[in-house]
């Protein structure tokens, strides 16, 4: 089969791999569609605890092609996506159901092969079907269900007010997450305008480009602060400048990867003072079917949040475009090549 291997920071190429043979427990899967995240960017850097070689890839869906001795659920021809995310079951963190420390977790695409490939090998306990859903749309469960696991960390209650930093496919996520979470009223800023005209029409009440001129007239529309405020950006001085837009008693949500070396200045008085809760969120823990649910009736629509559709030739260049922010949204690796090309009207 056709893989995007691997072999060192920025050393990939597409070659001919074998096909994974599904062991006892797993299902082989055909992928049609793989998200680029920027959990790959950093994997290709050389950033992240990956090891080479490696096929990336961990936001996919396809279809089965095969199943391993004492796979129950699943048959061949089966729709189906798979949480990249595979946990023992057996170590401390996993039975106080705190899954995403598992001592011995690993990730398909990260620390074991993943789906920029034609085809890659799942857990059942991983495999969930996505009925007649869009293949391109199901790439976009697995960044879905780690936004579910974000806001369930934060626990907004009915009639928050919230505040989101970027306007990417993450932060329009989380947008649309805070409504059906009940927020009263949620603003969001970036840089861009076009993100920002995306917002507007997903339902946000007040976009501002993230400036002078944005801050001013977020002060002005809500002098004591939000309730909650969520960073989709990852950038340390964005997060550092979110702090005193957070509401006395508030919430601080760190969702965007800062990298792992930054650091930012913040004042402990103040967190004491101000009664502040800063949260973190790392990956996702059992929330892939509620993002499956979310998206399958509607109550999430991701269709406005997909850019380009390229074919896995086409990701040796790309990689280098995405790495540099010149990518326009979620960019989908279509593994059929049929669907690529096709960009969003």
């Amino acid at each position: 089969m056709k893989a995007y291997v691997l072999d060192g920071p920025r050393r990939g190429m597409v070659r001919e791999v074998p096909i994974p043979v599904p062991g006892e427990g797993e299902v082989l899967i055909k992928v049609v569609s793989a998200g680029l995240c920027g959990t790959d960017a950093h994997i290709y850097l050389g950033e992240f605890y990956s090891k080479y070689p490696l096929i990336p890839g961990h936001e996919f869906a396809g279809v089965v092609a095969g199943v391993g001795k004492g796979v129950k659920r699943f048959r061949e021809g089966q729709r189906v996506a798979a949480d990249p995310n595979v946990f023992c079951e057996k170590c401390d963190y996993c039975r106080q159901n705190v899954q995403n420390f598992c001592r011995d977790f690993q990730a398909i695409g990260v620390t074991r092969d993943g789906a920029f490939a034609e085809y890659v090998v799942a857990p059942e306990a991983s495999v969930f079907d996505i009925g007649e859903m869009d293949f391109v749309e199901a790439a976009m469960i697995e960044p879905l269900a780690c936004v579910v696991y974000g806001q369930q960390r934060a626990r907004p209650e009915l009639g928050t007010t919230v505040l989101i930093f970027g306007a990417g496919p993450i932060g329009l996520l989380h947008l649309q997450l805070a409504r059906c979470n009940g927020a009263s009223f949620v603003a969001v800023a970036d840089i861009k305008e076009e993100r920002l005209a995306l917002a507007d029409g997903l339902g946000a009440d007040l976009v501002v480009i993230n400036d002078a001129a944005g801050n001013g007239r977020l002060r002005e529309r809500f002098p004591n602060g939000f309730d909650l405020v969520i960073d989709t950006t990852g950038v340390p001085k964005v997060v550092e400048a979110a702090v005193p837009y957070v509401k006395n008693a508030g919430t601080l949500l760190i969702f965007g990867v800062c990298p792992n070396d930054s650091t930012i200045r913040l004042s402990p008085y103040e967190i004491y003072k101000r009664d502040l809760k800063i949260v973190g969120s790392f990956a996702l823990k059992k929330t892939f079917q509620a993002a499956i649910n979310l998206l399958q009736n509607k109550r999430v629509v991701v269709s406005p949040l997909i850019g380009e559709r390229i074919t896995l030739a086409q990701l040796l260049e790309r990689m280098e475009e995405f790495v540099a922010g010149r990518n326009r949204l979620k960019t989908v690796v279509c593994l059929d090549e049929a669907l690529a090309g096709i960009q969003p009207l």
